[in-house]
């Protein structure tokens, strides 16, 4: 099973950290998202770090119409931008979040990338080097 790193905008993150948002919403996701597989949670700009983790408790691929009726509230999302993510898609990817860490300390862009790391758009996978630095972390 391989850690995921997940590009989130800073504003979810820690709506995430909070424990109020507990879903991440995605129109895709990769072969190794499974159950039990570890989330390093990749703070996009302005913030530009890995700042913490989840596990993925569950994973739903549901239509986009019974996500916004049922979990748009757990997503912390705003119909217009939900509408504006989704448009022109049936369905999405529902993934449930759990075992949710935020790092006493972060590792910013500038020191991951001595690890050959780059700011995924949506998710990527740990190399092995920067996978013994994120445990570390924890």
């Amino acid at each position: 099973m391989k850690d995921i790193i997940l590009s989130i905008k800073p504003c979810f993150s820690s709506e995430i950290y909070s424990g109020s948002k507990t879903i991440e919403l995605r129109k895709a996701i990769g072969n190794e998202f499974t159950v039990g597989s570890r989330m390093f949670i990749y703070s996009s700009s302005p913030t530009k770090a890995i700042d913490g983790c989840a596990t993925i408790k569950k994973i739903e691929y549901i239509s986009v119409k019974d996500i916004r009726e049922k979990l748009l509230t757990l997503a912390k999302i705003s119909i217009e931008s939900f509408d504006d993510y989704y448009k022109n898609h049936d369905s999405g990817y529902v993934i449930w979040l759990s075992n949710v860490v935020k790092f006493n300390k972060s590792i910013h862009l500038n020191e991951l990338r001595k690890y050959g790391f780059s700011a995924p758009q949506s998710f990527s996978y740990t190399k092995t080097n920067l996978k013994l630095i994120l445990e570390k972390l924890k």
